[in-house]
């Protein structure tokens, strides 16, 4: 239903369901808002309330929300930003469950009924996730998307590792229970972005998630304006904006984490408490060194060394340590010169260890190449060479990556970029 048609009453919930509160923050977006509404309102497991909070639009939100009548309770505030919103409507939610609906976001029909039905299965569970699909266009053509977002096969590391990985579940992807919610506390008001993804951190350090087996977001891709405490920001997908927010939150999770966060796997099956310990912090190693916080990284590879001392790396080392060149947003910063290879050089860690940490230098070098920047190309073989040396690049890709390499030495000597 568009958002000028004539409304119809809410369903009401099921008698013995969990109650779910959809939260949405919203800002100058009467002309998708609507469209939000309606999908949520459209739920096979109609939700128990939705708590529109208006940041203070200058458009004609208000008359959208009107429209709607009883169904959606709005609340007005002077614009301080997304996180002051959704913190004030978690503070009006009355539900058992908590879900936050972005203003430009759809729901698919059953997902709530699929996030009710995961935790209703797993009592122990805080959160439920879903996957979602990109669209963009008209929101009615959203169902047919492709474009989904890859997860990590559950059980294969902790949940919480492998979002500290990589974020794979915006807000609207996951329903929390609301105790769960209070006791992680408000959303932060000083971050322009990631505020999601810093929650969904505390969320499942403090608790055990489930997957719902479903896709329960439609994702809108466009650019936008958002606010914070500390001014407007364009949403546009700049990566150094998300670096730059994940350096903050991950630089104080280094300060305040211990390593059994960083704890890669359930269980201690087949896995001695010696091994365990290296395990935990080859990983916060890996995970610094992806989200650019290099120093730290490299005090913990060398922990990490020394904690091995003369014995071999068992597989699931080696399989940690070749995440090291996988970050989401790219790694420039290794062929810009922004990063110095000499101390991850010389740490005293094993052969086959550092064949892993290249396994993925190979395609970033392919990539590379193909888009023409051969003169990166050749800066970034360079940087493998120090500070993971040729003999771990060789068993890491072979002839392919000399080729690549000789690519690039003939592109860089012609003045490639």
């Amino acid at each position: 239903m568009s958002s000028t048609a004539a409304r119809t009453p809410a369903p009401q919930p099921a008698p013995h369901a969990a109650r779910v509160s959809i939260l949405m923050p919203t800002h100058n977006r009467a002309h998708l808002i609507g469209e939000s509404i309606d999908s949520a309102l459209a739920q096979s497991l109609p939700p128990a309330e939705i708590i529109v909070v208006d940041d203070g639009s200058s458009d004609h939100t208000v008359d959208v929300i009107a429209q709607f009548g009883d169904p959606v309770r709005y609340v007005r505030q002077d614009n301080a930003g997304k996180s002051a919103a959704l913190n004030r409507a978690i503070g009006l939610a009355r539900g058992d469950c908590l879900l936050v609906l972005d203003d430009d976001d759809l729901l698919p029909p059953k997902a709530l009924a699929a996030h009710v039905g995961a935790l209703a299965a797993a009592p122990e569970a805080g959160f439920a996730y879903g996957r979602f699909a990109r669209f963009s266009g008209p929101g009615a053509q959203a169902s047919a998307s492709t474009d989904l977002e890859p997860l990590p096969t559950p059980g294969e590391r902790r949940l919480l590792v492998q979002l500290m990985l990589c974020c794979f579940l915006p807000n609207p992807a996951w329903m929390v229970r609301r105790e769960v919610q209070l006791a992680a506390g408000p959303y932060r008001t000083d971050l322009p972005r990631g505020q999601d993804y810093e929650m969904i951190l505390r969320i499942a350090r403090a608790a055990p998630g489930v997957y719902a087996d479903a896709v329960t977001l439609y994702q809108r891709k466009h650019v936008g304006a958002r606010r914070t405490s500390r001014g407007t920001v364009v949403a546009k997908d700049t990566v150094a904006g998300w670096i730059d927010a994940e350096r903050v939150i991950f630089g104080e999770i280094e300060a305040t984490w211990d390593d059994a966060e960083f704890r890669p796997y359930d269980d201690a099956a087949g896995t001695s408490g010696a091994e365990a310990e290296r395990l935990a912090v080859l990983q916060r190693a890996v995970i610094l060194f992806m989200r650019k916080l290099h120093a730290p990284a490299e005090r913990h590879f060398a922990r990490y060394a020394a904690l091995l001392g003369d014995a071999t790396p068992g597989e699931r080392e080696l399989e940690i340590a070749g995440d090291l060149l996988g970050a989401r947003y790219g790694i420039g910063e290794l062929y810009e010169g922004r990063h110095d290879p000499g101390p991850l050089g010389a740490l005293a860690l094993p052969q086959a260890l550092r064949r892993a940490m290249a396994r993925q230098l190979p395609w970033r070098m392919r990539e590379l190449v193909g888009s023409g920047r051969l003169g990166a190309a050749a800066r970034l073989l360079g940087w493998g060479r120090r500070a993971l040396g040729s003999d771990a690049l060789i068993g890491a890709a072979g002839g392919k990556l000399e080729a690549y390499a000789r690519r690039a030495r003939i592109g860089a000597g012609s003045g490639a970029s």
